[in-house]
C-alpha cells in the first residue's frame, strides 16, 4: 500500500511542494510545484496565495504534511545539560535558554537536536531552537485555512542537512549552505553529527562578488564552531543549494575562496528516487531539494526537531475523523443496546420455557411413579426410578422367569382345544402371573380348560378364582390365575 507525503518548504519569498508516494519496493515523486510569494513584506497573505496555486495544481488529499518554518525566524542556541533522559532535558531546557534569548521563555515553543559524541558520559550537548507562538500560531492558522495541517513542523533546511549526513559518501565532517534571496542558513557537520545551525541575513556589498560575500559568512560560522567544540574544525567539503543560484561560477569562485570542494545538492541523484509527474515544471534541485528533503524525513521516520508540541501538537487524526468516531460510537452504542435487549428478551423467555419444561417433567414423574410424594429434583429421580426398574427387570431375567407374552399365548391357543365353547375376553400377563377372564357354556368346561392350562411347560399352578352363571346370556363366566 502507498503512503503518499508531501513535503511543504516554505520560505520568506517562496513556497516549494513535493508530493512522495512511497511503498516497499520504490519511492516516486508524484508532483511537484514551486511558487514564488508575490508579497513578500505581508507574509501570511503571500503565503495563503501561494498555497491556494499549489493545491489547484496538487492533489493533496489523504497525505501526511511535513513543513518547514523559515530558519530565519529561529533562534539556534548550542547549549550543555547534566542529563540524558529526553524528558529531564525538556523541563530543564527552558531555565537554560532564558539568559541567552532576547524573549520570555513563556512566549516561546522550544526542541532540541541531541549531539551523540562518544564523550557524553555524564551530559547531553545539544542544539536548541525557539519559535516564538504567536509566529507560529499564524503560521498554522493560515495553513489550517486551507485544510493543511502538518504532522511536523521543523526549522527550514534542517531535513536537507540532515539527509545529507545518512547519505552514502557523504564526509564525515562538511558544511551545507541554504541560500534564500536575502537570507541564508549554515549546517556544520563534525564526526556525521549536525553540530551547528546559524542563519544570517546576506548584505551583498557591491565590491564584493556573492562568493566573497558567502565566503566570509562560512569562516565566521566555522571560527565560532570551533570555539563551541574546541577543535580545529576543517570541513572536507561544502554543499550547497538554494532558488538564487543562477551564477554558473558560483560554484567554482566559492571553492576558491574557501579551498574546499563545493557541490551542489541534487536528492534524486543522490538516492533511488523516480520523478514521474512533471506537473508542467522542470526539476530543479535548488528549488525542490528542500521538500523533497522534509517528505523523505517522514518517509524514512526520521525524528528531529518538531516545533509541533505543547499547545501546537498535532491533532490532526482526531480532528480530521472527530465526526466519524462520533458517528461509530453512536453506531455501536446502538447495536450493543440492541443486542443487549436481544439476550435480556431471550433470557426471559428462556426462562419461561424452562419452567414449563419443568412442569412437564413434574407431570410425568408423578404420573408414572405415583409413590414419590416428594419432588425436589425431578429429572434425577425419574433417573433413580428407571435404573431401580432396569435393576429389577435385570435380576428377573437372571432368575429365569423372563416368559415372552407370545409364548404364554400360544400355549393356550394350543392346550384349549378348537371344539371347546370357549370367549377369553381378557388377558393380563405379569411378571410373577397371568390373569385369565372369559365365559363358557358349562362349569365343566372351566374345570377342563384348568386342567388343560396346567400341561403349560411354564404354568407352575392354575386356580379358578371365580366362576358364576351369567342368567342373561346363561354362560358361566370365570377367572383363572396362573402362577409363573
Amino acid at each position: 500500500m502507498k503512503r503518499k507525503i508531501l513535503g511543504l518548504d516554505i520560505r520568506d519569498a517562496s513556497v516549494s511542494a513535493v508530493l512522495l508516494a512511497c511503498s516497499n519496493k520504490r519511492t516516486e515523486i508524484e508532483a511537484h510545484q514551486y511558487v514564488a510569494i508575490s508579497e513578500p513584506e505581508d507574509f501570511e497573505s503571500g503565503l495563503a496565495a501561494a498555497l491556494e496555486t499549489i493545491i489547484e495544481k496538487i492533489d493533496v488529499s489523504g497525505a501526511v504534511c511535513v513543513a518547514s518554518f523559515p530558519a530565519d525566524r529561529i533562534s539556534y542556541r548550542n547549549i550543555q545539560v547534566p542529563f540524558k533522559k529526553e524528558n529531564k532535558i525538556r523541563q530543564i531546557l527552558p531555565y537554560e535558554l532564558e539568559p541567552a534569548l532576547p524573549f520570555a521563555v513563556d512566549e516561546l515553543i522550544i526542541d532540541f537536536h541531541s549531539l551523540t559524541f562518544a564523550d557524553q558520559a555524564d551530559h547531553t550537548d545539544l542544539i536548541a531552537a525557539a519559535v516564538e507562538k504567536a509566529e507560529l500560531q499564524l503560521y498554522l492558522d493560515t495553513l489550517a485555512s486551507l485544510n493543511i495541517e502538518p504532522e511536523i513542523v521543523t526549522a527550514g533546511g534542517y531535513p536537507a542537512a540532515l539527509r545529507l549526513t545518512r547519505l552514502a559518501g557523504s564526509p564525515e565532517n562538511f558544511l551545507f549552505l541554504d541560500i534564500d534571496n536575502r537570507k541564508g542558513s549554515i549546517f556544520a557537520v563534525v564526526s556525521g553529527e549536525i553540530c551547528l545551525i546559524r542563519s544570517f541575513p546576506i548584505h551583498y556589498d557591491p565590491s564584493l562578488s556573492a562568493a566573497e560575500t558567502l565566503a566570509i559568512k562560512i569562516r565566521n560560522t566555522c571560527s565560532a564552531l570551533e570555539e563551541i567544540i574546541g577543535l580545529d574544525f576543517q570541513p572536507a567539503g561544502l554543499f550547497v543549494t538554494g532558488c538564487v543560484l543562477d551564477d554558473p561560477e558560483f560554484d567554482r569562485h566559492l571553492a576558491q575562496k574557501l579551498k574546499i570542494s563545493v557541490k551542489q545538492t541534487d536528492f534524486t541523484n543522490m538516492d533511488d528516487i523516480t520523478l514521474r509527474y512533471h506537473s508542467g515544471q522542470a526539476w530543479d534541485p535548488r528549488q525542490m531539494d528542500n521538500a523533497l528533503a522534509l517528505a523523505l524525513m517522514e518517509a524514512a521516520r526520521l525524528s528531529g526537531l518538531n516545533f509541533r508540541r505543547g499547545p501546537f501538537a498535532a491533532q490532526r487524526f482526531w480532528a480530521e475523523h472527530k465526526k466519524d468516531w462520533l458517528k461509530t460510537g453512536l453506531l455501536a452504542a446502538l447495536v450493543l443496546a440492541i443486542v443487549f435487549f436481544n439476550v435480556v428478551i431471550d433470557s426471559y423467555f428462556m426462562g419461561k420455557n424452562l419452567d414449563q419444561l419443568n412442569r412437564q417433567i413434574t407431570k410425568v414423574l408423578t404420573s408414572t411413579f405415583p409413590d414419590i410424594k416428594k419432588i425436589v429434583d425431578p429429572y434425577q429421580q425419574m433417573q433413580v426410578k428407571i435404573k431401580a426398574l432396569k435393576t429389577t427387570t435385570a435380576l428377573s431375567e437372571e432368575s429365569g422367569k423372563n416368559i415372552r407374552a407370545i409364548d404364554i399365548l400360544n400355549d393356550i391357543s394350543r392346550l384349549i382345544p378348537k371344539e371347546t365353547d370357549v370367549n377369553l375376553t381378557r388377558l393380563v400377563i405379569g411378571s410373577e402371573s397371568v390373569m385369565i377372564s372369559g365365559d363358557t357354556d358349562t362349569f365343566n368346561a372351566v374345570d377342563d380348560i384348568k386342567s388343560r392350562l396346567e400341561q403349560a411347560a411354564f404354568f407352575k399352578k392354575i386356580t379358578i378364582t371365580s366362576a358364576n352363571i351369567d342368567k342373561a346370556e346363561s354362560r358361566v363366566r370365570f377367572k383363572l390365575k396362573v402362577h409363573l
